[in-house]
Parts: structure tokens; C-alpha cells; sequence
């Protein structure tokens, strides 16, 4: 469980710099000279700095959700094809002429719909977490393509990709200050309220948490349905980013999303991780894409790093727990 800072650190109480956290912090530092120099400088140029931005603040938001449904103890896979349903739901009513302001609900609600069933099954149906997001993520995307058929939508009006990524207050895109903006308000919920402890409780002993009057399924539920809203807050950040959705929406982008926490330092048995981690997490598999497309690497290398860091992260602390 993640303690506050000792008396006397320069950092607020609700951030608590860890031995992993530094080392991520090197490992950014490291990789970044590597992809450097291994580009001759490319880079740094101005576009592929906010399309690494907007790529890490895309995979950072769910990944927000993730750390915490891990904290509880559970898992979604279905992220992916979550974020692609979104995106049609999304995509479709930008087709029929609803501006950008009008459009953001249907995907706040989408996501929230869909990720309320998640959590549904998992706390009322009593189904694994594993196998219930499984199910999901092949019923969601079944659905995407249901919707779609060999049609793509494209009609995504200027107005998002402006919102979002071309509109740079401090030379940030809007989306990485939405993304920073809601890390932050987590950071605070998990560290100073009361719900915030009761998440790591749950993930340490969810029967003894159920003992001491803790409600586990609405707080597992809850963080199931505020992980869709957070996928639906990346769906239209992506559609900003890359203005069309197809049937392979968002394909993978689970495997990105759980690689991110569990780089992060979060473990997947629950009770253990922290915010701060995901973000330094979801950097550093930004940088791992980004540098597979600057060092014209083939593009499956990427799953494959993301894969040996969750193979890793897990092994690791499996030995920790161990340990202790």
C-alpha cells in the first residue's frame, strides 16, 4: 500500500517517490538519449514530440481506470475494443452533424455504459474479472463490427482535432493537459479520501474490508464504470489524433494500457501501486512506440517489449511478495 511522504521531503504528502518510481524516472531519461541518438535528433522535432504527447496522453487516461480496478484486485481487457465501441458510438454522431460539445457526452456515457457492465458481471454476477472483460471485449468488438460493416467514418469535424491536439497552451496539447489534470485529482482521491484508502484495502483482503463495513461490490463497481469513462475520454482524444474510425479501433490498445500500470509498479494481485507510477509507466511505453517508428524497427517488436514488460513486472513482484 502506497505510504505518504516522510516528514521533511520536498514532495507533497499525496506524492510518494519510491526506488521503482526513480528508476523509471532513469529509465525515461536513458531511452530518450537512446531513441536520440539512434534518430540523429529527429526526435525532437516538433511533430513527433506532440504525436508522442497525445500518444502517451491517450493510453495515461484509461490507464488511470486500470491502476485503479488492479488496486481492487481485478483486471480489464476489454479497454481495446471498449475504446472502439466508443469510437463508432462517438464517430456516428459526428456523421450526423452534432458538433463537438454536443458529441462529448456520447462518449463520457458510452464508455460509462459499457464499463458499468463490466463491473456489473464482475460484482453482481460474480464473474472472474478475467474471463467477464474476456467475454466483453469479444461481445464489444462483435458489436463494433456489427455497426460498422465495411463502412469507416470519417466525417470527424476539424473542431476535435483542433480542440484537442492542435490547440497548445504552454506548447501542451489539450489532451495531455486533460490527462495531467485528472492523474492529479486521482493521485489526491487515492491518497486523502477515505474511498481512496478503501481501494487498496479491498486489493490487500477484500473479505476482511467487507468485515470492516466497507462497501467492496459499489466501490469495485464503481471503478469498472469510471474506467469507461476514462476510455471514452481517450476514444475522442483519439479521434482527434487520427480522425477515423474503423473496425480495428483500438485493437491492442489493452495490452498498452496494462503494460503501462504494471510498468508502473502496480501489482495485478491487488493492494499495491501507485499513480505516480502509471505515469512515469505510460511514458515509457510512449517512448518504446515511438522509438519503434523513429528507428524504423518493425512494428511487432512493440507487443513483444510490451509483453516481456508484463511478464517481467509480474515476475518481479511475485518475487517481492515473496520476500516479504
Amino acid at each position: 500500500m502506497a505510504s505518504t511522504a516522510s516528514t521533511g521531503s520536498r514532495w507533497p504528502s499525496w506524492i510518494n517517490i519510491s526506488a521503482r518510481e526513480l528508476l523509471l524516472i532513469i529509465g525515461v531519461i536513458v531511452i530518450t538519449a537512446g531513441i536520440s541518438i539512434g534518430s540523429h535528433g529527429n526526435f525532437w522535432n516538433d511533430s513527433n514530440l506532440t504525436n508522442l504527447m497525445i500518444n502517451t496522453a491517450i493510453t495515461l487516461v484509461p490507464a488511470i481506470g486500470m491502476t485503479v480496478i488492479i488496486l481492487t484486485g481485478g483486471i480489464d481487457v476489454s479497454v481495446g475494443s471498449m475504446l472502439g465501441l466508443v469510437a463508432v458510438a462517438g464517430g456516428t454522431a459526428f456523421e450526423h452533424g452534432v458538433g463537438l460539445a454536443a458529441a462529448t457526452p456520447v462518449f463520457l456515457v458510452a464508455g460509462a455504459i459499457l464499463g458499468f457492465v463490466n463491473g456489473a458481471l464482475i460484482t453482481y454476477g460474480r464473474v472472474p474479472p478475467v474471463i467477464a472483460t474476456l467475454g466483453t471485449l469479444s461481445v464489444y468488438r462483435a458489436a463494433a463490427f456489427i455497426f460498422l460493416g465495411n463502412h469507416w467514418i470519417t466525417m470527424i469535424p476539424p473542431s476535435v482535432t483542433q480542440a484537442m491536439v492542435l490547440t497548445q497552451p504552454l506548447g501542451i496539447p489539450i489532451a495531455v493537459w486533460i490527462a495531467l489534470v485528472l492523474i492529479a485529482l486521482c493521485m489526491v482521491f487515492l491518497a486523502r479520501l477515505p474511498r481512496g484508502r478503501h481501494i487498496f484495502a479491498i486489493g490487500n483482503n477484500e473479505n476482511a474490508a467487507r468485515l470492516n463495513g466497507i462497501p467492496v461490490e459499489r466501490i469495485k463497481l464503481a471503478a469498472y464504470t469510471l474506467t469507461g469513462v476514462l476510455v471514452g475520454v481517450a476514444a475522442l482524444m483519439s479521434l482527434g489524433h487520427s480522425p477515423m474510425v474503423q473496425t480495428t479501433t483500438g485493437t491492442g490498445f489493452e495490452l498498452t494500457v496494462i503494460a503501462a500500470v504494471v510498468l508502473g509498479g502496480t501489482e495485478l494481485t491487488g493492494g499495491r501501486g501507485s499513480l505516480l507510477g502509471t505515469l512515469l509507466g505510460a511514458i515509457l511505453v510512449g517512448l518504446v512506440q515511438n522509438g519503434v517508428v523513429l528507428l524504423h524497427i518493425q512494428p511487432f517488436w512493440s507487443g513483444v517489449v510490451l509483453g516481456v514488460i508484463i511478464l517481467v513486472s509480474v515476475g518481479s513482484a511475485t518475487v517481492r511478495r515473496a520476500a516479504d
